[in-house]
């Protein structure tokens, strides 16, 4: 590869970095500067005039991803002229799978995964202590401060829990999976920063508990497979963050006030315990969940019986058509409910527009993804290849954080949850092919040394 085309790979994914720490931070007020999508027109300019595009063919993934954004413009072209910007919106939950094969055809050097690993660890030094207080603001003022003249009553700072939550959670994996480095690698301690880090993870972790179900399962449900997976290694790491989170946790109901409230939500231990007990359903006090739960999953039944039983089993209703107005509940007319157009669940908004067809792949595809990361986790953990087994894990966590939060929200229909989504599968691709490259060539030098001493010991017989 030219050196020229080299570096201008690199800056690319500099920039595509630069934009997912900022969805981390800002979330949905930093997605309406709408730099990631030029950040990915710009590089599908580079990847056509590299032509690279035999490596749409190179990975079963990729491959895989090619039909589905095949069978996306299918049911997209033809109702462009009717939905015209609600059909290309509403597209982009298979369009931003741009960033995955982008990824994968930028990133073949284990220098630059390794680069970006410690971009992250920097990042997350000041982000974690920072996070939950830009996460309160949000929450308490962010509706009243100055809106963006070009969103739909969106201020300047506007996070949402669930977004909120995967962040949390990838940080949070990122603590339990890598050794911090100021203590040496086999260390497993707790250093300043990464105590100043655990404070802020469970400052907002104990916010999202009581805002977002979903959220909480994100940051739960991941942490708990790395925790079963690497029970030695992590079980000490998530007992600090757990001992941590605790401490903090009866500090900050013992000093807030009665009547805080947040979100218009008032803030108690209560809350938090209602929040928890409504994940299992068990919850009796009336928090309100059971209706919007129930609201869900009318409409996701509504979605199933008119595709799997009903005349939109092939093509699904296509992009640009409002779901709510289509498949949503009795009853969700209002104007607020339109505007939601998608059912809170990614799989169901692809199974609703895409058909069945489409629903096969999307599964296909993160079965596959998830399978092999898990596989090659395992590989390299018995080949005493640390660093790869932590990576795999890492990026698996990473992806059940946002599968998790896209069953319950409208997560990856945007760029927050979508440009994410889809850079970490590219992002855990090429960490496979170059892991393997790197294996190849490690063998191919150990057949080659062997084969010398092979040769000197005949010469000298």
């Amino acid at each position: 590869m030219p050196a020229g085309q080299k570096s201008l790979n690199d800056l690319w994914l500099k920039a595509l970095l630069f934009v997912l720490l900022g969805y981390d931070v800002l979330g949905k007020s930093f997605a309406y500067l709408f730099l990631g999508e030029l950040v990915l027109i710009v590089g599908f300019l580079i990847f056509l005039v590299s032509r690279r595009v035999m490596v749409l063919f190179s990975d079963s993934v990729l491959f895989l991803w090619a039909i589905f954004a095949f069978w996306g413009i299918c049911r997209t072209v033809p109702y462009l002229s009717q939905y015209r910007f609600e059909a290309v919106r509403d597209a982009a939950i298979w369009g931003y799978g741009l960033a995955a094969l982008l990824v994968v055809t930028f990133v073949n050097r284990s220098s630059q995964i390794s680069r970006a690993l410690n971009t992250y660890r920097k990042f997350l030094r000041w982000f974690l202590p920072i996070f939950p207080i830009l996460y309160i603001a949000s929450l308490t003022i962010g509706p009243a401060l100055p809106k963006i003249p070009w969103a739909d009553g969106i201020s300047i700072l506007h996070i949402k829990s669930g977004d909120a939550a995967v962040g949390i959670a990838s940080a949070g994996l990122f603590l339990l999976v890598f050794p911090d480095r100021s203590l040496g690698i086999e260390k497993s301690g707790v250093s300043v920063y990464r105590l100043i880090g655990i404070l802020g993870l469970s400052g907002t972790a104990i916010i999202v508990a009581l805002e977002n179900r979903g959220g909480v399962l994100s940051i739960l449900l991941p942490i708990s497979l790395v925790t079963a997976v690497k029970a030695r290694r992590a079980l000490f790491k998530l007992g600090s963050i757990a001992i941590v989170g605790t401490m903090l946790a009866v500090v900050f109901f013992a000093v807030a006030p009665s009547n805080l409230v947040i979100a218009h939500k008032t803030v108690s231990a209560d809350r938090v315990i209602e929040s928890l007990e409504s994940i299992a359903g068990a919850s009796a006090k009336g928090t309100g969940h059971e209706g919007t739960a129930e609201w869900r999953l009318v409409w996701w039944r509504n979605i199933i019986r008119e595709t799997f039983d009903g005349p939109f089993f092939w093509k699904g209703r296509g992009f640009g058509v409002n779901l709510a107005v289509a498949d949503g509940p009795l009853g969700a007319k209002s104007e607020e409910d339109v505007a939601l157009r998608s059912p809170h669940n990614g799989s169901m908004s692809i199974l609703a527009r895409m058909g069945v067809p489409g629903f096969t792949i999307w599964v296909t595809i993160n079965l596959l993804f998830a399978t092999r990361m898990f596989v090659a986790h395992r590989r390299a953990a018995h080949l005493g290849q640390q660093f790869w087994s932590n990576l795999n894990l890492w990026i698996l966590g990473c992806w059940l954080a946002v599968v998790v939060n896209m069953s319950f929200d409208v997560y990856i229909e945007g760029p927050v949850g979508g440009i994410w989504f889809w850079t970490l599968i590219g992002f855990g691709v090429a960490a496979l092919r170059v892991q393997k490259h790197e294996s190849n060539v490690a063998l191919f030098q150990a057949q080659t040394n062997a084969a010398r001493v092979v040769g000197a010991e005949y010469a000298n017989a």
